[in-house]
């Protein structure tokens, strides 16, 4: 826990991140079967999270707000810049990437099954363009930026907006292509301007057999539901925590946005039943 500490420290150090709160833990969940919760409310928060370093960018488009009338008081925000997007559509652009990511550890050591809960929030008029990532569940190394796994070395399952709103689980699977699988592409929708609580429940398969499941709830209402898939061809492959993955992307520029924009994320918990959409939201 001194390394996770001080590597967050660092992070910190040198990004935008600004609060007058003093630093404080991550707080417990009180829903049902919770286990671990952040509310942002620390100026540490990534300790909170047993952030990793590694796959880890965008901490100068991160900033913590704090809204009384909302009833977890703060939040994160994250920023878009006009024309950035995917790590490597951006360096194609010769722009720094919009967006950030970082790895999350469960508190608990690795699993075979979990729930995640957040709310988030695209600002009013957001333009959705292609399509964007959102933070989901994860598993060994291999899990984006093409890197297709083969069963024994990781998975991923983060949520992402498309074009006019629409959401869907975009998993990184071993029968994956050149790059994730779009899973119930259209069966739900974002609105601008509105708290959503997006859930996610991740059941992984028994090696050998096609029985892995994803299901996915926007603000409480099951969307999506697949109880078919491989994650792994191995048990010792888990889901080690939560993805914290958003940007504007695509690999190419055509997916940036064409003005500043921000998204704000909140309230996140995991657990071993449904945390729930538990607050009442303006």
């Amino acid at each position: 826990m001194i390394r996770i500490l001080l590597i967050a420290g660092s992070l910190l150090a040198t990004s935008c991140l600004s609060t007058a709160e003093p630093a404080a833990p991550a707080r417990r969940a009180t829903a049902r079967g919770a286990v671990w919760s952040s509310d942002f409310d620390g100026v540490d928060f990534l300790a909170g999270w047993q952030a990793q370093d590694r796959g880890k960018f965008g901490f100068d488009n991160l900033s913590i707000e704090r809204d009384p009338k909302l009833p977890f008081g703060h939040f994160l925000r994250v920023r878009y810049p006009r024309g950035a997007s995917s790590p490597r559509g951006s360096r194609a652009a010769g722009v720094k990437p919009g967006g950030a990511q970082f790895y999350g550890t469960l508190p608990q050591g690795p699993v075979d099954a979990q729930y995640l809960r957040y709310y988030v929030r695209f600002e009013p008029g957001f333009d959705f363009v292609k399509g964007g990532k959102l933070p989901g569940f994860y598993g060994g190394t291999e899990v984006s930026g093409g890197r297709i796994p083969d069963g024994t070395n990781g998975f991923s399952t983060r949520f992402m907006w498309r074009s006019e709103g629409q959401g869907e689980v975009y998993a990184y699977l071993p029968s994956s292509a050149e790059f994730g699988t779009s899973l119930g592409r259209g069966d739900f929708r974002f609105t601008p301007g509105q708290w959503h609580c997006v859930e996610q429940q991740v059941v992984l398969n028994d090696p050998g057999a096609a029985n892995g499941v994803v299901r996915a709830w926007l603000d409480g209402k099951l969307v999506y539901e697949n109880r078919s898939l491989v994650y792994r061809t191995v048990r010792s492959l888990r889901i080690e925590g939560v993805f914290f993955s958003t940007f504007f992307g695509g690999g190419d520029s055509s997916w940036a946005p064409s003005r500043d924009l921000t998204a704000d994320f909140a309230h996140f918990a995991t657990g071993t039943s449904r945390p729930g959409c538990d607050l009442e939201l303006p």
